[in-house]
């Protein structure tokens, strides 16, 4: 498994619990973090599974580089994710023979020279296989122009049996047991747009609601949201709970779960907390409209923050509601992205890719 980071973002997390899961009477798995490590080592060495973190830099780093070459070298499948690890990883297939798997998780809806050229001309050529999480994702690459017949989608898959109890999580993250809770699980980057959900909460606060944010994440933008928190007056609303190790075991102690991105593919932080029987509201992007399209959920227009507020206003108003999108949530998660499937379908992959199947 070749990525960037160990940090914890949803791709990540996928490909170290994949690691994890495979059979382990046929498969060996290891992982290959160019950049750096994080939370998600300890999973890896709790599963012991071996990793390697080279702490590679911007530029190009000669011993590195060969490390590198040399650990690749002595696999027999490369399994890349996302574009940074996917244009390594056609590179080391190139130059050590391994055969080569990637996995585009998502599309941000902006199109940029270096992945349409990465895709089409240097990733597409050398890879046996594309994996991507839905058909959404899978027809931008189409688009870009990579053969369909490269393309394998296997959707996202969670475990619907570790989230904790209301009141266990609630503990953990020292919210108000009687609060009503908004709960995101996402990293503190552009793209998740929370300034959005701020800009919602302000709203409810005029109309005389309680309302608490918490935030399970960390990254780039968090002393601009904190600062964007003092600017709107929610300074005390708002629960900043960092980055979790543990995050899929949390979202019982939300009474919504909210995605507010730009874009997102199928995201991993969403399944569980669907999984966990916490409904959700979302912008209108990737496949969560389709999940949510039954009543696990309502979609709202990307930078809506007034639709927003009214989406967790009813939901608010409604307890009704809530336990019946609750339970409607956790169906389709075990029905649709079952964790043990996704497993499968990677397995089925690095088999056919092993036996010389194009």
């Amino acid at each position: 498994m070749l990525l960037d980071t160990l940090r914890g973002g949803g791709a990540e997390r996928i490909a170290v619990e994949v690691a994890a899961a495979l059979d382990r009477d046929r498969f060996s798995a290891r992982v290959l973090a160019t950049r750096e490590g994080g939370l998600l080592e300890e999973v890896l060495e709790r599963e012991g599974i071996p990793y390697t973190i080279l702490g590679r830099r911007h530029g190009f780093a000669p011993r590195k580089f060969v490390r590198a070459q040399r650990l690749l070298g002595s696999v027999d499948l490369i399994h890349s994710h996302m574009l940074g690890s996917n244009l390594w990883g056609a590179l080391f297939s190139r130059l050590t023979g391994v055969p080569l798997v990637v996995r585009e998780p998502a599309f941000s809806g902006v199109r940029s020279r270096l992945r349409t050229y990465g895709y089409r001309w240097w990733v597409a050529p050398v890879a046996r296989r594309i994996i991507c999480p839905t058909e959404v994702v899978a027809r931008t690459l189409y688009d870009e122009g990579v053969p369909p017949a490269l393309v394998q989608v296997i959707p996202n898959g969670v475990r619907t049996d570790v989230a904790l109890s209301r009141d266990a999580a609630r503990a953990e993250l020292d919210l108000d047991p009687d609060a009503f809770v908004v709960g995101v699980v996402a990293g503190l980057r552009e793209q998740k747009a929370h300034e959005v959900l701020f800009r919602a909460t302000a709203r409810l606060r005029d109309e005389g609601r309680e309302v608490t944010i918490c935030l399970v994440g960390d990254g780039v933008r968090r002393a601009e949201l904190r600062q964007t928190a003092e600017t709107l007056g929610l300074a005390e609303t708002i629960v900043w709970a960092g980055q979790r190790g543990d995050a899929k075991r949390l979202p019982r102690a939300f009474d919504v779960g909210v995605i507010c991105s730009d874009w997102e593919g199928l995201p991993v932080a969403a399944l569980e907390t669907l999984a966990a029987g916490t409904p959700m509201v979302s912008t209108a992007v990737g496949t969560m409209p389709t999940i949510l399209q039954d009543g696990a959920g309502i979609t709202v227009p990307i930078r809506d923050d007034a639709a927003l507020a009214s989406a967790i206003r009813r939901f608010a108003d409604d307890p009704e509601l809530r336990a019946r999108a609750g339970e409607q949530a956790r169906e389709v998660v075990e029905q649709q992205y079952p964790f043990e499937a996704m497993v499968r379908g990677f397995e089925r992959v690095y088999e056919a890719v092993l036996t010389g199947d194009r």
